[in-house]
């Protein structure tokens, strides 16, 4: 279960800038986690309260955004989301099309394989990027000093 490291980078981060600025407390921390994460929300949010137990940010209400996944072919230009993704696996490989979030893409582990796994829905070109929905980052904190 990478949520409980990720909720402890995540704290880690914040203690940190708590000390750097004097914060005393956090009122509210914004997290950002793109789709191709598969972030699995409740546990995650189970190891923030745990681990920030007896810290500026025990008690803080947390709030997590999802960030839509969304290729780019740097060839045509053209766009797709995580969904024609599945779609694109199941038929290359022969999966029995499941709906999307009842198994774990290939692509949750290794988001760099993309282009040997994938090509442009438009062009057939495997040259694209993941242009967003593929990180976790604090969006926004609310403190008290």
């Amino acid at each position: 279960m990478h949520e409980w490291s990720l909720a402890e980078a995540v704290i880690n981060s914040l203690i940190r800038l708590a000390e750097e600025k004097s914060i005393t407390a956090f009122d509210e921390v914004e997290i950002t986690y793109g789709e191709i994460m598969e972030l699995e929300v409740l546990v995650f949010r189970t190891a923030f309260e745990e681990l920030s137990k007896g810290t500026p940010l025990e008690g803080t209400r947390l709030i997590l955004k999802e960030e839509k996944a969304m290729f780019k072919c740097n060839a045509c230009g053209a766009e797709w989301d995580l969904e024609t993704v599945e779609k694109i696996l199941a038929e290359e490989f022969s999966v029995i099309e499941e709906p999307l979030g009842t198994r774990e893409s290939p692509l949750h582990f290794l988001p760099h394989l993309a282009p040997a796994l994938l090509k442009c829905p438009s062009c057939g070109s495997r040259d694209f990027d993941l242009a967003s929905g593929k990180g976790l980052y604090i969006s926004r904190v609310v403190t008290r000093t």
